[in-house]
């Protein structure tokens, strides 16, 4: 791998420094209202399908699908939150030469460090807590982030490779 240049190690700095934000600002989010705001984006999933699939669910019974589905919505969330912050942190890793030599390595325990971080910050937000569990998932959500960045990068640099033998 070569060194790139200072215009793309600032980019990369710039993107991880503002996920970071926006993974701290959901943090801050009381429990209500990360809950609501996550309840009432599955209800109107759950309703969207409904309505789409011509199922002519009643509210109840879309409620229901919802408080059902919100759980694991939430922690899908966290995972893709994590995986994109993983892939950014991979980024900044390629573009100094030290991190090169295990790129991967680096950005999965930036994204756990930082997860562990996150997780400790919720402490003091009210009706949030610190969990072992949520950092696993967190960190597994990374580890899936960086697996799609490297197929994609094997992909690419296959395809970069059969194009030059032309």
């Amino acid at each position: 791998m070569k060194e790139t240049g200072h215009k793309s190690r600032y980019f990369w700095l710039a993107a991880a420094v503002i996920w970071m934000v926006v993974i701290f600002g959901f943090s801050s989010q009381k429990a209500d209202q990360s809950s609501e705001i996550s309840g009432t984006l599955v209800y109107q999933i759950v309703e969207s399908v409904s309505r789409a699939a011509h199922l002519d669910w009643k509210d109840e019974m879309i409620l229901s699908y919802a408080n059902m589905l919100e759980h694991p919505v939430r922690k899908a969330a966290h995972m893709t939150e994590y995986a994109i912050f993983a892939c950014i942190l991979l980024g900044n890793c390629m573009q100094y030469p030290k991190l090169q030599k295990k790129p991967y390595l680096w950005a999965e325990l930036g994204a756990v460090f930082y997860a562990a971080t996150d997780e400790f910050h919720q402490l003091f937000v009210d009706g949030r807590s610190c969990e072992l569990k949520d950092v696993a998932i967190d960190s597994i959500g990374a580890l899936l982030g960086l697996l799609i960045a490297w197929i994609v990068i094997s992909i690419w640099n296959r395809f970069k490779t059969k194009k030059r033998k032309r």
